[in-house]
């Protein structure tokens, strides 16, 4: 019997790339929702994550760039 560790290897690194684009067009939202917080005093604050918050925005920022250079119509609509 051979061994197949290295071909599941090869598949798995593959398909993380694969897995991080999904996931991101999966909980992107580039239109600003704006979100009230009350910590104190009001604050506005543009949420495009659907789930994460800040650790989406950090983990997502590199595919969030190139979004924003290949639409630049969904993100800015002012």
């Amino acid at each position: 019997m051979t061994n197949r560790a290295p071909l599941i290897v090869a598949i798995v690194l593959l398909l993380l790339p694969l897995l991080y684009v999904v996931s991101y067009v999966a909980i992107v939202q580039p239109y600003h929702r704006s979100v009230w917080i009350v910590k104190g005093t009001l604050e506005m604050e543009y949420v495009h994550y659907r789930w994460g918050g800040a650790y989406a925005a950090k983990v997502f920022w590199p595919l969030e760039q190139i979004d924003r250079k290949l639409r630049p119509n969904r993100w800015y609509l002012w």
